[in-house]
């Protein structure tokens, strides 16, 4: 048994192990497709790295965010106003999105760009392996997997790396000036040779939507007859909803910049990209009502929202994967669990092992949670300010804390997800636990956000309606008085807020649509040091992640993002 330490970009890249040893490369060490054992045995091996590389902790750091996909998720919400903390002394968030002053050459940034290169590693090593011409049913499978969760990591750097206006002049400038405006980062396949690797510079927006779309195009014809056994597997309605996002970040661009879209058209005939399919819209309607279509693919497929029972389940909740995920992570006992290093360790008040035992809970933002009526019953996924104190605990919360417990939790802490088994003492049970990483509750705010912009406001008016009065609201009182798209976006953003708390799914949408993050505010619960506000009509500075020395120090033709830290100054009372 060998391990097989495939150098792309020049980092440290995931190490794979399988029964088929490959022969050593020197100096390059990037495995080709014949050093790669035919069996199916090996590329199972292969297929199975990529899906365990999910929950392996490596993105460069020993730092005790440092815990896997997961992690990534967490720390989107930290950029957000709805995940403050209660104490930030032992809070691993602190020293990265939740503060100004270190978003440069730091250890947390440089996470993002080490991990999802890893894991882009192990989808091409497997990608490379495996010859369409010649692929059973079951290889078939494992290359629509690979390319899914490639096309996911190219998503993600894309989202995270590509600099977006900020309204802070000294940044704005010096990307105009450095020429940055619509690139993403560089594109690495199956075929990159390192000479490639050492001169390859960030591509435009134009090139990488093609690819991400031409990798989902791919896996949904060779997932077409699939059925995956367990959700950490991608079939049709994981593709369907990759491309229903993608759709939707296309709308968005091209509706704010329509020189971006005429850009994008304008390349269609490009020799260098004539091997991935064309885009083939005229504009951002087109967008929207493919990923109206592709939601709407996903939800006909038979996935339920999560009801009232089971998302206050102290057990399964939000720990166990039901019939509203599509996709999702899945803990196992042999995944290395550390007592912190743990998305339950870390965001959960029920247990005894992580991180809120010094006082570092997770808590909603109290102005988003003053907007959540009591006819909405996920509003109990958090403590009340009235509630917080008391013993008993009140009825209408579901916990597995005592009541003494109880009443040393403060106000606003969230315990939406639940340590396995209800175990709240040994972490190598408690963070055992299952992570959605979609729903089929997005799929539903697409749709409506898709549709009120090809059918109009009240049409996707309608839809949010019917969604939250059906499935969110005890008494069908859910009423959304938008009387335009900038308003009706805001409400649907709201809601997406209270629906997805913890899971990573906003900071995305904040960029896309270039939202203002508002934590300092009068009342806020969001600590001194963390009290920054972003300028209204533009992207977060912090959300234009920079770019490690690492990479730009051996790709000649990189060039980096406008260090943001300490580019906003903290909102004082």
């Amino acid at each position: 048994m060998k391990k097989l330490l495939k150098n792309i970009a020049f980092i440290s890249l995931a190490s794979i192990t399988f029964s088929s040893c490959l022969e050593e490369t020197f100096p390059t060490d990037i495995a080709t497709s014949d050093q790669v054992s035919v069996s199916e045995e090996a590329l199972g091996a292969l297929s199975n790295s990529v899906i365990a590389y999910m929950t392996t902790y490596d993105g460069g750091t020993s730092d005790n965010t440092n815990f896997g996909y997961a992690g990534f998720m967490m720390w989107r919400d930290v950029m957000l106003q709805d995940m403050p903390v209660y104490s930030t002394s032992y809070d691993y968030f602190n020293y990265g999105f939740g503060t100004t002053s270190y978003l440069g050459d730091y250890p947390v940034p440089s996470m993002f760009w080490t991990y999802h290169y890893n894991l882009i590693n192990n989808a091409n090593l497997l990608i490379g392996s495996i010859d369409p011409e010649t692929m059973t049913e079951t290889t078939k499978s494992y290359l629509g997997n690979a390319l899914v969760y490639r096309a996911m990591a190219y998503m993600d750097l894309s989202r995270y790396f590509e600099y977006k206006h900020t309204g802070v002049s000294s940044l704005d400038s010096k990307a105009e000036a450095n020429g940055i405006y619509g690139l993403t980062v560089p594109l690495i396949t199956e075929n990159t040779s390192e000479e490639e690797g050492r001169n390859n510079p960030r591509v435009p927006f134009y090139k990488m939507y093609r690819f991400i779309m031409n990798d989902l195009n791919n896996a949904e014809k060779y997932l077409s007859d699939f059925q995956r056994e367990k959700k950490n597997w991608a079939d049709l309605s994981v593709v369907y909803g990759m491309k229903a996002r993608l759709w939707m970040e296309l709308g968005s661009r091209f509706e704010l910049y329509p020189d971006d879209l005429e850009t994008q058209i304008s390349h269609d005939k490009d020799a260098e990209l004539e091997t991935y399919a064309s885009l083939n819209i005229n504009s951002a309607s087109d967008c929207y009502a493919n990923a109206a279509s592709y939601a709407r693919k996903v939800i006909d497929k038979g996935y339920t929202p999560v009801g009232e029972a089971q998302w206050h389940d102290t057990a399964s909740g939000f720990n166990t994967v039901n019939d509203a995920w599509i996709f999702a992570i899945l803990i196992g006992a042999n995944d290395g669990l550390s007592s912190w290093k743990a998305f339950i360790s870390q965001i959960s008040p029920e247990q005894t092992f992580g991180t809120t035992q010094y006082g570092a809970y997770r808590m909603i933002g109290k102005s988003l949670f003053d907007k959540i009526p009591d006819a909405d019953w996920r509003k109990t996924s958090w403590i009340a300010p009235d509630d917080a104190g008391k013993n008993p605990v009140p009825s209408q919360y579901k916990t597995l804390l005592s009541d003494e417990q109880w009443a040393n939790i403060p106000a606003y802490t969230g315990f939406k997800f639940r340590p396995n088994q209800g175990n709240m003492g040994n972490y190598l049970i408690g963070n055992v636990v299952n992570i959605p990483l979609m729903r089929v509750e997005e799929m539903y705010f697409i749709e409506a956000e898709a549709v009120a912009h090809t059918q109009g406001v009240q049409t996707g008016i309608s839809l949010l309606e019917n969604f939250m009065n059906t499935y969110r609201y005890k008494d069908g009182s859910y009423k959304c008085n938008s009387s335009n798209m900038e308003l009706f976006i805001d409400e649907l953003l709201v809601q997406k807020r209270i629906e997805f708390w913890g899971e990573g799914i906003l900071a995305f949408d904040y960029k896309r649509l270039e939202k203002q993050i508002i934590r300092g505010y009068a009342g806020t619960n969001t600590p001194a040091t963390h009290r920054y506000n972003s300028i209204k009509g533009y992207a977060a500075p912090w959300m234009n992640v920079y770019i490690t020395s690492s990479e730009y120090k051996y790709n000649l033709s990189i060039i980096n993002n406008p260090d943001p830290s300490s580019s906003i100054e903290a909102w004082e009372e």
